[in-house]
């Protein structure tokens, strides 16, 4: 049975859902709670559930945004009051500068993915602060499959600028002659630091917003008035935070790997 009661749970196919995914996959690796792999029982299926709501509530809010561009003078003179065109606009703002600083002048090319992936996690550790909901990114694998994501595009973008260049890198970092006597040690030690990229993304974002949780639950049920507020307020932060950090970890291998010299 899925213990983790919420709103999800109200849904008339939630049940039906959960029992087709454990009748037709719990023989595969899932993950207990977010943390502890666990063998042929599925723990909860919130995070798929709660991901399409993430979706869903993106892409009406772009629609609505997209539907007040049409209006030229809105759109080249912003409102003085706080709406939905400007909320997008502050996020898009602190992306790009975001990657201007660390990817260069390249960095316009990445912003669709940059983000497109910044929204989607903000408004997924934002759902977490909503009373009854659970945020898809306090599972791994949600998590993992941002990490995974990221990790295919960065290596996309890698041999797009540099070829075979990209891997022989991982071979001969040194970029010298004799660096290439190297490559049998260098090599396994580049391509683990490679594929470990995408888990190190993953379980630290997950393992933030696992914590955040756990302590505004504990808090919230001892005492549901004022009490809890500071650590919503802490929740905030937090949410904020580490769609920054996810981010900027993500321009930075992206730099990393369209800027390196190819050998």
């Amino acid at each position: 049975m899925d213990h983790h009661h919420s709103w999800y749970n109200f849904l008339p196919w939630y049940d039906a859902l959960y029992h087709y995914f454990q009748d037709n996959f719990a023989g595969t690796v899932v993950f207990n709670g977010g943390i502890m792999p666990a063998h042929g029982h599925f723990e909860t299926i919130h995070h798929l559930v709660a991901g399409v709501l993430v979706i869903l509530t993106l892409v009406v809010l772009s629609l609505m945004a997209r539907a007040r561009l049409r209006n030229l003078e809105e759109a080249v003179i912003p409102s003085p009051k706080f709406n939905l065109l400007n909320f997008f606009e502050m996020i898009l703002q602190v992306v790009m500068n975001l990657m201007r600083d660390v990817i260069g002048d390249d960095y316009k090319r990445h912003v669709p993915f940059v983000g497109s992936l910044a929204l989607f996690i903000l408004f997924s550790n934002l759902l977490g602060l909503v009373p009854g909901f659970i945020p898809p990114t306090d599972n791994l694998n949600t998590t993992l499959a941002c990490g995974l994501v990221v990790f295919i595009y960065f290596n996309v973008q890698g041999f797009k600028a540099h070829g075979i260049g990209h891997i022989t890198h991982l071979a001969n970092p040194i970029g010298e002659w004799w660096g290439w006597f190297l490559a049998p040690l260098l090599f396994p030690i580049e391509a683990i630091g490679l594929l470990v990229r995408p888990f190190s993304l993953g379980v630290r974002l997950a393992g933030n917003m696992i914590g955040d949780h756990r302590v505004l639950l504990a808090f919230a049920g001892l005492v549901p008035f004022v009490v809890p507020l500071p650590f919503f307020a802490l929740g905030l932060l937090v949410a904020v935070i580490q769609t920054v950090v996810f981010c900027l970890l993500t321009c930075v291998y992206i730099s990393l790997h369209t800027q390196e010299a190819s050998h």
